[in-house]
């Protein structure tokens, strides 16, 4: 596939595919409308064969091949429609695509619900919530891929080799573009409850009720064998209706015996038909697809058969269903077992796959994190996969935030840890210090997931990321502002004297303090990080702070971001430069909207 370098390109590759399903889409519906045409046509064909049937039995053999019509457009008209649902959703896809090729990514989860105030770096990153790094990236739909997604951006991976091979497997669905949206639309299909999935795997662990029971076992085919032969006995030979009403009764006897927990069984199981249906519509995307990368082959094992067996079950609970019929129950009860039947297949299935529903569930929302990551590599071409290395450093040109479009972003270099593990950053409001921050932690916590990265190059090591910049108080805790930072300042302390090497984000700490305490303080806490392997970047107004570069001239340095004032105009670059800032713009700003004289 050739590379799209440019949103504009990739937002007329989005409204091409979604002309093609459109169109598609209308010959798809022509196809159903002249279906079910045929089929209303073969339902009144098979009346009027019936009616004729009374008055010559030679009718009937017409009526069952009407019949035998009518049943294969049934199964026709089903299989059309379900490729005109998945064209539907193949066209929001591209529709959604499309939109966030203009920066509105509104159609994809926000992941508000994973939203945690409290967390080592996700609440000051924005990882969460609208406009953040979830709702950019993600394109799960399941409750559980989004959940998976959430947990990879809040606890990256942990070694080397994970990453490179989710990098592998990131690389090889970048190219893949139709495997992603089949895989995508098909996910959007489910509407998954929170429960659904546990109550599945709750379900494996209930003890069986019919299977296992030896007796049962052979009743299940010995009883329904003499029923139907006492059937025909009574019905072709002078057989008295005893032999009959013997082996029915019995039936009877045993689906009574049964009924209230085969019932409590199959409303436990039966609500899970469609959700199952669709977990096998998902599956079968994987099977056929080859792959090169090992993370995606392992998936692919993980889902042999997945589909079929899934869509097995779906079809058992979907047979229990016709209990739901009284007349059809006292039928099939009568002549099959056909409750305790249905049960003790269903058991036999679980007791077969039991250990597997669990991976081929979990292959589903792996596959969707990793297609989400594949649709981000495919959406920004220009970014590169970083390179993971063992030196406590962190290295990237060209760095700029992922979220903003790559011809509006102002783009930084920077080094830290090759020679200094700290630096003061400094700047006026609004001059970029906070941005940076959020934009080499967001790149940082990307380069963990095995995505690629906003920067010409990359190179960091495999450390945990902790920040300080948007601590918040707790009114459950009864904690202030002020303490909540302490105690996350005091987090931060206790890891790195436990020999932990940390990367440290920290933006205007101990703001609730007065200036002098402050300072004090500022300077005592990277006095204390310089003891430690750790790479720390702190944002500070707080000038004094640049005088640490003078004491400690091979661990400090000091950046800056500068204000630019002329012509009583307030203009910044938001280039990263060595050195403390001149320039403050707080008064200006003041004197601007008339605030001060």
């Amino acid at each position: 596939m050739p590379e799209f370098t440019t949103r504009q390109e990739l937002a007329i590759l989005y409204s091409r595919r979604k002309e093609q399903f459109s169109s598609l889409l209308s010959a798809e519906t022509r196809k159903i409308n002249i279906v079910s045409n045929f089929r209303l046509l073969t339902a009144l064909i098979l009346i009027v064969l019936v009616y004729l049937a009374f008055r010559d039995i030679t009718w009937i053999y017409v009526a069952l091949v009407d019949l035998l019509i009518f049943v294969i457009l049934v199964y026709k008209h089903a299989k059309l429609f379900r490729t005109k649902t998945h064209l539907e959703n193949l066209i929001k896809v591209n529709v959604w695509e499309h939109a966030a090729m203009s920066g509105d990514i509104s159609s994809f989860s926000p992941g508000t619900e994973f939203i945690d105030q409290h967390h080592s770096y996700t609440h000051d990153l924005d990882i969460f919530g609208p406009g953040s790094l979830f709702q950019s990236v993600n394109r799960c739909n399941t409750f559980f891929g989004r959940a998976a997604f959430a947990r990879l951006l809040s606890t990256p991976l942990s070694t080397k080799e994970e990453i490179v091979q989710n990098q592998e497997a990131v690389k090889e669905l970048s190219v893949k573009l139709d495997f992603r949206q089949d895989f995508q639309a098909a996910g959007s299909e489910i509407n998954e409850l929170p429960g659904d999935r546990q109550e599945l795997l709750d379900w494996l662990k209930l003890p069986s009720i019919i299977y296992g029971n030896k007796w049962l076992a052979l009743a299940i085919w010995l009883l329904p064998a003499i029923t139907i032969s006492a059937l025909i006995a009574v019905i072709f030979f002078p057989v008295p209706n005893l032999v009959l009403i013997i082996p029915v009764v019995t039936q009877w006897i045993h689906a009574s015996t049964y009924s209230k927990r085969i019932s409590v069984f199959h409303d436990y199981i039966s609500r899970k038909k469609g959700i199952l249906e669709k977990y096998a519509q998902i599956l079968k995307f994987i099977q056929p697809e080859q792959f090169q990368s090992s993370r995606m082959k392992a998936l692919k094992a993980k889902a042999a058969e997945a589909d079929v067996r899934v869509q097995k079950l779906a079809g058992l609970v979907n047979a229990l269903n016709a209990r739901l019929n009284s007349i059809m129950w006292l039928v099939v009860n009568s002549f099959f077992m056909y409750d305790i039947r249905c049960v003790y297949r269903l058991e036999e299935w679980k007791t077969d796959n039991s250990t597997k529903l669990k991976y081929w569930l979990d292959a589903i929302s792996e596959t969707e994190v990793l297609c989400s990551l594949g649709t981000f590599g495919f959406n920004n071409s220009s970014f590169v996969f970083p390179e993971i290395h063992e030196k406590v450093s962190i290295e990237a040109s060209g760095m700029g935030h992922p979220l903003v479009p790559v011809e509006k972003c102002i783009t930084n270099d920077v080094s830290i840890g090759n020679k200094a593990s700290v630096f003061i950053i400094t700047g006026a409001n609004m001059a970029g210090k906070s941005t940076f921050l959020r934009t080499i932690g967001v790149n940082f916590v990307l380069a963990k997931t095995g995505a690629p990265v906003f920067a010409k190059e990359f190179k960091c090591p495999v450390i945990p990321l902790r920040s300080g910049m948007r601590t918040a108080d707790s009114l459950k805790d009864n904690e202030s502002y002020f303490y909540a930072e302490l105690h996350r300042l005091k987090a931060i302390m206790d890891e790195l004297r436990s020999g932990k090497p940390l990367f440290i984000l920290l933006d205007e700490i101990l703001k609730g303090t007065n200036s002098g305490d402050k300072q004090r303080g500022s300077i005592a806490l990277v006095r204390q990080l310089l003891e430690h392997p750790c790479l720390t970047l702190v944002a500070t107004h707080d000038l004094a702070l640049g005088d640490l570069e003078n004491e400690f001239p091979d661990k400090v340095k000091n950046y800056r971001f500068e204000a630019n004032i002329e012509n009583d105009q307030l203009s910044f670059d938001y280039k990263l430069n060595p050195g403390v800032a001149q320039k403050m713009n707080a008064t200006f700003l003041m004197k601007k909207m008339g605030i001060i004289p």
